[in-house]
């Protein structure tokens, strides 16, 4: 939810709390993420309270209704965004990926590449553990279960295919990054 706020308000400069929610809801980020409409505002203020978005009224003196309130970052929130955007492309946790994702154009090609690198080796690492584990026909626990350990490693090899599919439309140049604009 932090990444996606602070992501959305860093995209638009400046923006009011409603801009946020339209970004988010017109991304569909409900159906990748665990983000709900009503929560973005909690977490504008929650951002706020911390000093990594300032809050100002926008002083429309034409606006007929209450004041709007407008955000941006401040610099501790540029660096906490830069923070859980590195986290969460390293992350092994789909939601926080799919936020990753969502803003790694904002870092270099070379960073992201970087990122990616290093969950990929962990992922490799996890694959590699799942499949050593020992399981029973009449599984004694959960954790020999063979289709629980079976849809483990599954899940972690599929995990790994998508990251060298991503890795390698980066190799190839496929998308504009934060250094490739000149």
């Amino acid at each position: 939810m932090r990444l996606l706020v602070l992501g959305t308000i860093r995209r638009r400069g400046v923006t009011h709390g409603y801009g946020v929610h339209q970004d988010l809801t017109a991304w569909r980020a409900e159906t990748w993420t665990n983000i709900k409409p009503g929560s973005i505002y909690h977490a504008m203020d929650k951002l706020a309270a911390q000093g990594l978005i300032r809050a100002e009224d926008s002083g429309d003196p034409v606006k007929r209704g209450p004041a709007r309130t407008e955000y941006t970052l401040t610099p501790d929130g540029e660096a906490e965004f830069k923070t859980l955007l590195e986290s969460a492309l390293k992350s092994n946790e789909f939601q926080q990926m799919a936020a990753g994702i969502a803003f790694m154009e904002t870092l270099s090609r070379t960073q992201v590449i970087a990122l990616l690198e290093e969950r990929l080796a962990a992922q490799e690492a996890s694959a590699v553990f799942l499949r050593t584990l020992p399981t029973e026909s009449q599984p004694s626990d959960p954790s020999k279960h063979p289709e629980l350990v079976g849809m483990w490693a599954g899940y972690m090899e599929h995990a790994v295919t998508a990251t060298r599919r991503l890795l390698q439309s980066l190799h190839d140049g496929k998308y504009t990054f934060a250094d490739d604009v000149e």
